[in-house]
């Protein structure tokens, strides 16, 4: 029950943030509409940052008359009637060429995801910081298609080496003060970091059996609650648990 109450007021307070800032978890897709459908481009890991691995997402969607009205149109040539099944099985025909800044034009090719029908993944590890061009090239209900988008612009790793949302100091705080317990504050930050809601750089992964947590981690859960030390030493104390097999993501 703890466990469902902390990850239920983390989803709370991530919405209300969204209504606060008017930002999602895809705030710098871009859209356009091809025909009949509804093709969304960008970062799947945003802000995108120099030299961490990313992965480009391109989803299609049947297109609402509201998404006709609102975004860009390309039209096809196609007058087949269109079906949910017109967004699967893109992957062979679908070819992204992307550049960003003065980095040489590169060609990537994608893989569907198994459980999200029309949903498109591409890895890539932007080289410097810059605008980037989306060339997008695919075959949709029997029709060619090419289309242009420009995603969130990839920045330089700034001093503090991780991006952690404001709200997520009450948690850590409640951790601290056991009002909530071990096993729920780490499930809670396992969702944050595999939703992207938390950013932690790349920490090896020790595949050994968990040990418990050191006091040590809490405490600075605690001062970091209360604006006593860094983000980066809060981060710190989840490196650790990630290292130590500990938090597993």
């Amino acid at each position: 029950m703890q466990n469902s109450r902390f990850l239920g007021i983390a989803l709370l307070m991530f919405v209300v943030s969204i209504g606060l800032t008017g930002v999602n978890t895809a705030h710098a897709h871009k859209a356009q509409v091809v025909g009949d459908f509804k093709v969304d481009v960008g970062w799947k890991k945003e802000p995108p940052i120099v030299n961490e691995k990313n992965t480009i997402e391109v989803i299609f969607s049947i297109a609402s008359d509201f998404d006709k009205q609102r975004f860009d149109i390309i039209p096809t040539q196609s007058s087949a009637v269109v079906n949910p099944n017109d967004i699967t099985g893109l992957a062979k025909d679908l070819e992204v060429r992307i550049r960003i800044g003065s980095a040489e034009q590169e060609t990537l090719t994608f893989a569907e995801d198994s459980e999200i029908p029309g949903t498109y993944y591409a890895d890539y590890t932007p080289s410097e910081s810059g605008l980037a061009k989306i060339q997008l090239y695919g075959k949709i209900n029997g029709s060619d298609f090419e289309a242009s988008f420009h995603p969130e612009k990839v920045e330089e790793r700034t001093r503090s080496s991780s991006v952690i949302p404001d709200w997520i100091r009450n948690n850590a705080k409640w951790w601290s003060d056991g009002t909530i317990g071990d096993s729920d504050f780490i499930s809670g930050i396992q969702y944050l970091i595999t939703n992207h809601i938390l950013g932690v750089p790349v920490t090896h992964q020790e595949s050994g059996d968990s040990e418990e947590i050191p006091s040590w981690i809490k405490t600075n859960a605690g001062w970091w609650a209360d604006k006593m030390i860094s983000d980066d030493d809060f981060v710190k104390g989840i490196q650790y648990m990630i290292t130590n097999g500990i938090l597993r993501v």
